[in-house]
């Protein structure tokens, strides 16, 4: 009995001990010098490379990093790392990482799966580089030119064709000797950016009487030229920026006057002529425009009334409180007067109008492009110098029984629409007949005179502001 069991231990317990201790010793000394299956490090598989093999494989596959060097004004510079003689070498980190491998869980990763369990492993290298070649490589670096023991330094406000702006030569002082300690500090700790202005590598001037001057008379000037102000228009933007506002400021001889505390101001003759000239390019009313009359011909009418005008008076006061705060902004204008579509430019008649062809002696009303009304009329008396001028207004006021009063005469009328000036369109129930060539010798006073049923309906149907072209 004693012998059976003791067979058994042999075979259940003793063997199998001795197999698997056979087993250990064995993947021990296979893998004593190299790495076991299933381990990656940096992406590169290990298995079975010693830890100088493995070293060698890394250092193959490395890039050498790009140094990246941002100078106070933000713009970067770069160089490879090739140039100091870089050098990663991750032995050390191999040799530790070797000495780590488990024979137990490879067993077991086997036994469980029958497969080998992958791992990943990152390393981080030890790095060196040629100090006196950095050294020399950064001496020649133009961007790294000391500039920091100049004291002939200067700080001017002068002038270019965009504007006055300030020249400091006071700014951006590098300390050669403390951007190359710098660069090399934090290479030493593997960091491949270095911002200098952060790094304090830039030296502080010390200003004189005069430069404190320049920089607080600058300090009230800047916002003037931070200014940009844009009036859109159909007819192109009206753009107020630092080039126009340098040419609205005080000065004399070329020098820049300074009010009773020691600031810049604006001119009040330019501020005036500016507005004018903006004016002239925003206004509409006045200027010429080109028309499809009924009869099939494009007319064109140089003047009248009708259009937009802008308040010369309101733009001038926001300006002078815009331009000094540097305000940025784009601007619709205070208008004493708006179009009747609401359009800035020249086309803005619209669709909506009243049309009065001299030359027919025809009156026509369009609402949206349809013709709602046509009818002869008699406009003003040539042979006499009383002709109707030709004119692009509108309808500025309506009135029922009126009475029109000039030097000779007293007319009463049922409707009175005043176009410009005192001219209007109304009623002329004196008249038998209306169109042809009346207003030759026989038309009115400079009105348009119109046939009582047909002014009627106008009257109704037109509303103040609507659009009147007059024309030959």
């Amino acid at each position: 009995m004693k012998r059976i069991l003791m067979i058994l231990f042999v075979v259940l317990i003793v063997l199998p001990a001795a197999i698997i201790g056979g087993c250990y010793g064995a993947i021990r000394f296979q893998y004593r010098e190299t790495f076991m299956p299933g381990l990656f490090v940096n992406g590169v598989y290990a298995a079975d490379m010693t830890p100088q093999q493995m070293n060698d494989k890394l250092k193959e596959n490395a890039l050498l990093p790009t140094c990246i060097i941002t100078d106070a004004e933000g713009e970067e510079h770069s160089f490879s790392m090739e140039e100091a003689d870089f050098q990663e070498d991750y032995l050390e980190e191999l040799q530790s990482l070797h000495k780590t491998q488990s024979v137990l869980k490879f067993v077991n990763w086997f036994l469980e799966s029958g497969n080998v369990s992958y791992q990943e492993k990152q390393l981080l290298p030890a790095v060196s580089y040629d100090h006196n070649k950095l050294t020399a490589y950064l001496d020649g670096c133009s961007y790294l030119k000391d500039n920091s023991e100049d004291k002939n330094r200067v700080i001017e406000i002068r002038r270019n064709t965009d504007g006055y702006y300030l020249y400091d030569e006071t700014q951006n002082l590098l300390n050669h000797e403390k951007a190359v300690q710098a660069i090399e500090k934090a290479l030493d700790a593997q960091e491949y950016e270095i911002d200098l202005a952060k790094a304090d590598c830039y030296e502080i001037f010390a200003y004189t009487s005069q430069m404190k001057q320049t920089l607080a008379l600058w300090d009230a000037l800047s916002p003037y030229m931070n200014t940009e102000i844009t009036y859109e228009s159909s007819q192109g933007d009206y753009v107020i920026d630092r080039k126009k506002v340098s040419d609205l400021l005080a000065q004399e001889d070329g020098k820049l006057l300074l009010d009773d505390v020691g600031k810049p101001y604006l001119d009040e003759k330019l501020m005036q002529e500016m507005v004018e000239e903006l004016a002239e390019h925003l206004n509409t009313v006045g200027k010429p425009r080109s028309f499809r009359a009924t009869r099939g011909v494009t007319v064109t009418v140089e003047t009248g009334t009708y259009g937009c005008k802008i308040d010369e008076d309101e733009e001038l006061a926001h300006l002078y409180a815009a331009v000094p705060s540097g305000r940025v902004e784009t601007r619709t204008p205070v208008y004493k007067q708006v179009s009747y579509t609401g359009i800035d430019g020249l086309d803005d008649i619209g669709s909506t109008y009243i049309e009065v062809d001299m030359t027919d002696q025809m009156m026509y009303y369009y609402v949206n492009g349809r013709q709602e009304l046509s009818t002869p009329v008699v406009t003003g008396n040539t042979s006499l110098g009383r002709g109707t001028p030709q004119k692009v207004c509108y309808i500025y006021f309506k009135q029922r029984n009126r009475v029109l009063r000039g030097e000779d005469y007293a007319t009463p009328v049922s409707y009175w629409m005043a176009v410009y000036g005192n001219i209007g369109i109304h009623d002329a129930t004196w008249r038998r007949k209306f169109g042809g060539s009346i207003y030759k010798t026989g038309g009115s006073h400079g009105c348009i005179n119109t046939p009582f049923d047909e002014v009627s309906k106008l009257y109704d149907m037109a509303e103040v502001g609507t659009p009147v072209i007059i024309f030959y």
